[in-house]
């Protein structure tokens, strides 16, 4: 199987004039989406998010996940994993490079006719039935800790087991095209250690509290759901890095209708659940499993 990933990245260049960008690869003198294959030890969402940026110059937020593709091909049968992504106002404009020769920015219907491929044309319609416009907030399982019976201390100080360190590390490039604004954490060690090498690489803003911690969660266990149900009326883009018995009922609270999503799983350390909403009210659930070390 050959694993690639990509988005349909789109703008709105004045009110509902929706643009998408399309992308002309020289090799094939085809016009597609940008994507792009999936590396040794990458996430399919940090490859689609890489390969959005080099093909078309632009940074991007990225919203839900729209599906995957797959297709033969010569070298056997391949793949591809496609997400919305909002381009981001300010980002470099494109450069031709050895791969990507031109790129161009087309309404709906012209995208329809450009495209090369009715595989391309079938994930456009799934872009078209979703919303776009809205926020998004990450629910975190921390990172891989050490064994509860291999530490003397108090919970809340246990560290990071070795293998949860080098996640913490791949979580920058797993979560970065969230387009955080800030970073909300338990105040338990291991919670902390999981998200303070995005935030020092991202300059993002932590707030650490004890709101979100397994302490309070056993006095009261919708401490951490109201705390994020006030959060989310402020609008931007959150992370909230916590625990596995608390996630769940955060996810509870914000999810109105949670038959309409595939969401009755534990989550293993750092694996996330990604929450699009819009004023509140979400519109899309996704599971993102943690990033290989």
């Amino acid at each position: 199987m050959i694993r690639a990933a990509g988005a349909v990245l789109w703008r709105e260049t004045r009110p509902f004039e929706l643009e998408i960008a399309l992308v002309h690869r020289t090799k094939y003198d085809d016009w597609t989406l940008p994507k792009g294959h999936v590396e040794e030890g990458e996430s399919p969402i940090s490859a689609a998010y890489r390969e959005v940026l080099e093909e078309t110059g632009f940074k991007s937020h990225f919203g839900p996940y729209l599906g995957s593709v797959d297709y033969e091909m010569e070298s056997g049968t391949k793949s591809v994993k496609y997400w919305m992504a909002h381009a981001i106002e300010g980002s470099k404009d494109f450069i031709p490079n050895n791969e990507i020769d031109r790129m161009e920015w087309v309404n709906l219907r012209q995208a329809k006719h450009f495209l090369t491929y009715d595989n391309d044309r079938e994930v456009l319609k799934l872009f078209r039935g979703h919303e776009r416009h809205g926020n998004t907030i990450v629910l975190l399982r921390h990172c891989k800790a050490i064994k509860r019976i291999d530490w003397d201390g108090d919970d809340s100080d246990r560290p990071l087991a070795i293998e949860g360190q080098q996640t913490a590390q791949k979580l920058i490039a797993h979560l970065k095209m969230f387009n955080l604004d800030e970073v909300h954490s338990s105040d338990a060690y291991r919670c902390i250690s999981s998200i303070d090498p995005l935030c020092e690489k991202l300059e993002l803003e932590k707030v650490v509290t004890d709101q979100l911690s397994e302490y309070l969660f056993e006095r009261d266990d919708l401490i951490a759901a109201d705390y994020v149900r006030r959060l989310i009326k402020f609008g931007g883009n959150y992370l909230i890095c916590s625990h596995n018995p608390i996630l769940p009922i955060i996810l509870d609270r914000l999810v109105k209708n949670p038959e309409h999503y595939e969401i009755d799983r534990d989550l293993n350390p750092s694996d996330a659940w990604i929450v699009h909403h819009r004023g509140g009210k979400v519109f899309a659930v996704d599971f993102l499993k943690s990033p290989v070390v």
